[in-house]
C-alpha cells in the first residue's frame, strides 16, 4: 500500500493494527550464458523528468509534476512482446499531492528508444485532469484524490494493461480497484483508450470495511493457449483489523471491459501481498504470503492454480513454509509494534530509523515457444535458518527484540505444482539482508531482481551486529538512544538463468548506494521506501526498476533536539517556530529534501 502523506497518522494506526500482517541504462548490459560474469553498466533515472499528459494538453497538476522535487516509489516496468524498444514503467508518484489535494497519483513513464530517453506522465482521472479521456474515466467520476500500488503488463496485440488501487484522501479511506488500458504497437507514445472498476470498496471508517490492497497483475500471452489475451489481476482485501483479509482473482475476456471475480484463500489468518503468473498453455497460478495463526513470523507460501482461463481455481496448497522476516519495534507510548520508525510522535522505543520491509513472495512463469507448460518458478525473501539472535533493544525482525538475517530464496515446480523444489538461496552472503525481491520468466531465462545490504556498515564503531540494527542505523547496546545514520548501505542486485534456476549470474545493478531511511513522509517525520521493486523481460531483454534516494537533499529538524533533528535521516525542509513554541509547516518542498526517484536498468 502506498504511503499516504497527509493521513499518515490513520496510515500509521492501521499498519499498527495489522503490524504483524504482511509496501536503464543508455547502453544496454550485456550478458554471456548461464555462468558468465555480469558485466554492470549505467543506470538512469526513470522519474524526475518533464510530464505530459496523455492528450498532449496540459493542467495544474501536469504544470506543477514538471518542476517540483518529490517522492516516486513502488516502480513497476514492461518490455513491449512487439518491439523491445518500447518500455513503460509506473509508480506511486507525489508530485500530484500540489495541486490534488491527496498523496500520490499514478505515474506512468515511457520510452520509446529501450531507454535512452523518457518521457513522464500520469494515469488520466486525478481531480485537475480536464482531458476528456481523464474525465470519463471512473477514477475521475468517484472523485478520487490519490492512487497508486501500479502493476502493469502487455498482450500480444501492443495492448498494454495498468492495474491500480485509488481512494478519497479527503474522507474515509475506499481504495477501490481499476485497470486502465493502453495501446502502442509504434510511435512516441501509448494512448490510454479507457479504464475500468474492477472491485469497489466501502468506506472505511476507521479501517472497518472494505479495502482493495496491493494488485499484481499479468495478461495470458501462452504461446499454446487457449486463452490468449485473458488478463489477470489478484490483490488482497482488507475487512477490518479483527477480521481475516483474503486474496481475490478477477479476470477479464474482454481487453479489460468488464471483469468477474473469485475469492482464492480461505485461511482463517492473514493472507497478504499476492502475485500471479501464466505459462505457454494458458494455466494461471497465484501466490501470496501466509502468515501463521501463531504469528511469531511463522510464514508459508500459499498457492492455487486454474486450468479453464480464470473460471475456477484449486484448493490453496502451501509451496513451503519459513520464518518470515519483517521490521517491527515497540512505539515510545507501549502497545503497539509499528512497521517503520521516525521523529516526534513516530519515533519507537530503540530510537532506531527505519521504513517498512518485510517478506513478500513472486512467481513467474515463461509463456513463450521455450517455456515449460508445467514449469513455474518463485522467489521469496525471508529469515535464513538458525540466523537469529537478541537486539538488545525493542528492535527485532522475527519479533520483539530478535533479530535475523533476511535472505532470497528460489524455488521451481516442473510438474505442474505437484511438488516443489527445496528452498535455494540464489546469491549466498554472510552479511547484510536482501529484500524486495522480483522475478521474471521469457525466451527460457530468468531475471531476478533485490535490494541488498551487504555493503551497510550498520554494525558501526563499537562493534554490534547487522542482525540487530535496521539498515544505516547505528547500533547502540541498549534502550535509547539509536537513530544515528551511518550513510548509505542499500544497493540493487540483478541475477540471470538460463537453466531454470540451476544455476546464476549475478551483479549489482546500481552505480551508487542509496540510504533507505530519510525521513520524507508524514510531515518528515517517518521513512518511507515502498513495498516493492519490479522486473520485466521479453526475449533477451530485462527492464528492472527500484526506489533509490540519491538525489535526496539532506538537512536538520529543527522540531526536535539534537539527538533526532541531526541525526542523519533528516532531509532539508523550511520552518518557522511559532510564539507558542511550535513549528510552522515546511515551506520548501519542492527543494530536493523530498526527491526520492525511481531508477532503472535494461539487460540483455
Amino acid at each position: 500500500m502506498m504511503q499516504r502523506t497527509a493521513s499518515g497518522r490513520a496510515r500509521r494506526r492501521r499498519a499498527r493494527l495489522w503490524g504483524g500482517l504482511l509496501a536503464l541504462s543508455a547502453a544496454a548490459l550485456g550478458f554471456g550464458g548461464p555462468s558468465a560474469a555480469a558485466q554492470a553498466g549505467q543506470d538512469v533515472k526513470i522519474s524526475d523528468h518533464q510530464y505530459v499528459r496523455d492528450d498532449g494538453g496540459s493542467d495544474p497538476t501536469i504544470a506543477a509534476c514538471s518542476v517540483n522535487k518529490r517522492q516516486q516509489n513502488e516502480p513497476t516496468t514492461t518490455v513491449a512482446p512487439h518491439n523491445r524498444q518500447l518500455l513503460t514503467a509506473g509508480a506511486n508518484d507525489y508530485c500530484a499531492a500540489a495541486t490534488t489535494g491527496g498523496s500520490a497519483w499514478a505515474g506512468f513513464y515511457y520510452s520509446a528508444d529501450g531507454g535512452q530517453s523518457w518521457t513522464d506522465s500520469l494515469l488520466p482521472g486525478y481531480p485537475t485532469d480536464t482531458s476528456a479521456e481523464g474525465q470519463a474515466s471512473p477514477m475521475y467520476q468517484m472523485h478520487e484524490n490519490q492512487a497508486g500500488d501500479p502493476v502493469q503488463a502487455w498482450d500480444n496485440n501492443g495492448h498494454l494493461y495498468y492495474a491500480t488501487i485509488a481512494d478519497n484522501l479527503t474522507s474515509n479511506p475506499n481504495a477501490s480497484l481499476f485497470v486502465s488500458r493502453y495501446d502502442w504497437t509504434s510511435g512516441p507514445k501509448p494512448n490510454h483508450r479507457y479504464t475500468t472498476l474492477v472491485a469497489r470498496s466501502t468506506p472505511v471508517q476507521d479501517f472497518r470495511g472494505l479495502f482493495q490492497d496491493k494488485p499484481a497483475l499479468e495478461v495470458d500471452r501462452g504461446a499454446d493457449s487457449p486463452n490468449a489475451g485473458n488478463i489477470y489481476v489478484c490483490w488482497t482485501r482488507f475487512t477490518g483489523p479483527n477480521s481475516p483479509n483474503a486474496v481475490y482473482v478477477a479476470r477479464s475476456t474482454d481487453q479489460g471491459r468488464t471483469f468477474t471475480t473469485n475469492r482464492v484463500t480461505n485461511s482463517v489468518t492473514a493472507s497478504d501481498i499476492c502475485d500471479v503468473t501464466v505459462t505457454r498453455n494458458g494455466s494461471v497460478y497465484v501466490s501470496w504470503h501466509q502468515l501463521a495463526a501463531n504469528g511469531l513470523g511463522n510464514s508459508s507460501i500459499g498457492w492455487v492454480k486454474s486450468t479453464d482461463g480464470g473460471r475456477s481455481f484449486t484448493r490453496p496448497r502451501v509451496a513451503t513454509s519459513y520464518v518470515g522476516w519483517q521490521a517491527l519495534d515497540q512505539t515510545v507510548l507501549p502497545g503497539t509494534d509499528p512497521r517503520d520508525c521516525g521523529d516526534g510522535p513516530l519515533a519507537c522505543q530503540s530510537g532506531y530509523t527505519f521504513a517498512r520491509v518485510g517478506s513478500q513472495v513472486r512467481l513467474a512463469a515463461d509463456p513463450t515457444s521455450a517455456g515449460n507448460p508445467d514449469e513455474v518458478f518463485l522467489v521469496y525473501d525471508g529469515t535464513v535458518p538458525g540466523s537469529q539472535t537478541p537486539t538488545g533493544t525493542t528492535y527485532g525482525t522475527v519479533g520483539r527484540g530478535t533479530g535475523s538475517q533476511d535472505a532470497l530464496y528460489f524455488m521451481r515446480t516442473g510438474d505442474g505444482g505437484a511438488t516443489w523444489s527445496s528452498p535455494q538461496r540464489i546469491d549466498p552472503q554472510a552479511k547484510g539482508h536482501q529484500f524486495l525481491p522480483d522475478i521474471a520468466a521469457d525466451s527460457g531465462r530468468l531475471h531476478v531482481v533485490w535490494q541488498d545490504s551487504r555493503d551497510d556498515t550498520a554494525s558501526g564503531p563499537g562493534g554490534g551486529d547487522f542482525r540487530t540494527v535496521p539498515v544505516s542505523n547505528r547500533w547502540v547496546s541498549d534502550n535509547p538512544p539509536g537513530s544515528v545514520s551511518t550513510g548509505t548501505g542499500l544497493d540493487t542486485y540483478y541475477a540471470t538463468s538460463s537453466d531454470s534456476g540451476g544455476s546464476w549470474a549475478v551483479n549489482k545493478v546500481s552505480t551508487q548506494s542509496t540510504m533507505p531511511q530519510y525521513e520524507q513522509f508524514t510531515d518528515a517525520d517517518e521513512p518511507f521506501f515502498g513495498d516493492y521493486n519490479y522486473i520485466a523481460a521479453s526475449g533477451p531483454t530485462a527492464f528492472l526498476a527500484w526506489t533509490d534516494q540519491r538525489d535526496t537533499v539532506p538537512g536538520t529538524d529543527p522540531r526536535y533536539p539534537a539527538a533526532e533533528g541531526t541525526d542523519g535521516f533528516d532531509v532539508h525542509q523550511c520552518r518557522t517556530q511559532n510564539p507558542d513554541g511550535t513549528w510552522g509547516p515546511d515551506t520548501c518542498l519542492d527543494a530536493g529534501g523530498r526527491n526520492q526517484n525511481i531508477y532503472g536498468a535494461v539487460v540483455g
